[in-house]
């Protein structure tokens, strides 16, 4: 396989060793965890006001937010969060994380628009939100995988004229939905978008309450195997690392820290199975904890679905550079979205360019030794 986690193994540095935490369930709390508490379906866990997500305004506390309910951001996350390295390394600049779960993206923006997270993971269409409100600075790819609309039988996108459509606004789903639709000449008025988180969006559709939804994964994987449903349409979409632009100007070497226990994270996922399955049940308890109903018998299907996911990015994690063109992924993106109104009508694509540094990302996965890239040890798991 050619990657570049590959360059680091010519060199001899292959330590990669994760002990497996034994947590009490019944207290349903990782160490440090800071009042995450367990919601039913379609609960309100990262909304704007929720009392239960403490933040703290110190700036020797860094402030992640992420979305336990996407794969493969998921994992990614519950392996950063035991990286002893990162957290040894932020200790000596005087600093720790704290990692806070949200639903979707907006919701996350809207806490960084407030000064409560200095940075966090986020699809393309809430990134681009971000640049545009924010000015954020987005430094990694974290995702390149599908939505995908689900219905419960095999329908053409056409048959959705006039249907109930499920969706988590303002997030890369909802972009995916756009797409479709606009692809085969529907308009947003000739159906009717319903607004509904994630973890809701199986059993609505079940219950006859959706005609369909679009979702991330690992949601429509899910839904097909718990359900019967089916995946009538995918589109590609992309997730990435950001952080706003006040963190990433006073502090870029706590901003690299965390970029590299990315790469780190990934390294350690691709270079053994059991890696993979001892993080699926990390992301299996995060996720629960969010709402998602067990996943358990379905785990051949999480762990081939995250082994999908992660295809990409164990190649190279950085941000294509073929996207940051008018005429690639980002520019099309943020031409369609101009197009609907869902950003201003005269932002200019030098403006959204200005906001992808993929620079950092590519800076810190050309110094595996000193970034310490190949190397993992297991640290108590932060919240």
């Amino acid at each position: 396989m050619s990657s570049w986690s590959s360059v680091a193994r010519k060199l001899g540095f292959g330590v990669l060793v994760c002990v497996v935490w034994v947590a009490s369930r019944s207290a349903g709390l990782a160490v440090q965890d800071l009042g995450h508490a367990v919601v039913a379906s379609g609960g309100g866990v990262g909304h704007p006001g929720d009392k239960r997500i403490v933040f703290d305004d110190s700036q020797a506390v860094v402030d992640i937010g992420i979305q336990p309910l996407w794969l493969p951001i998921g994992i990614i996350t519950e392996v950063m969060k035991r990286d002893g390295i990162l957290q040894e390394a932020l200790r000596q600049s005087g600093a720790v994380v704290r990692f806070h779960p949200f639903l979707k993206g907006a919701d996350l923006n809207l806490q960084l628009r407030d000064g409560k997270l200095e940075g966090g993971f986020g699809g393309d269409m809430p990134t681009i939100t971000a640049c545009v409100t924010d000015q954020v600075r987005v430094v990694a790819l974290a995702d390149l995988y599908f939505s995908a609309i689900v219905a419960r039988r095999s329908l053409l996108l056409t048959d959705l004229r006039g249907r109930r459509i499920g969706y988590a606004h303002g997030s890369n789903a909802h972009h995916a939905l756009l797409t479709a639709l606009a692809a085969v000449g529907l308009s947003e008025a000739e159906v009717t978008l319903v607004p509904m988180e994630v973890n809701a969006m199986p059993q609505a559709l079940e219950q006859g309450t959706l005609d369909a939804f679009s979702a991330w994964e690992p949601t429509p994987t899910l839904a097909v195997s718990r359900y019967g449903h089916t995946i009538i349409h995918r589109v590609l979409s992309s997730g990435y690392l950001y952080f706003t632009r006040a963190f990433a100007e006073n502090h870029p070497d706590r901003l690299a820290l965390l970029v590299a226990a990315e790469a780190r994270a990934l390294n350690w996922l691709e270079r053994s199975e059991d890696h993979l399955a001892q993080a699926v049940g990390w992301w299996e308890e995060a996720a629960g904890r969010m709402g998602m109903p067990d996943v358990e018998p379905f785990r051949h299907e999480i762990i081939r679905l995250a082994h999908g996911s992660l295809r990409h990015l164990w190649i190279m994690p950085v941000i294509p550079l073929e996207d940051l063109t008018e005429d690639g992924r980002i520019g099309r993106a943020t031409r369609f979205l101009r197009s609907l109104g869902k950003v201003p009508s005269d932002l200019s694509w030098e403006t959204v360019r200005s906001c992808f540094r993929r620079e950092v990302g590519e800076a810190i996965l050309s110094a595996p030794v000193s970034n310490r890239l190949d190397v993992f040890s297991c640290g108590e798991p932060v919240e």
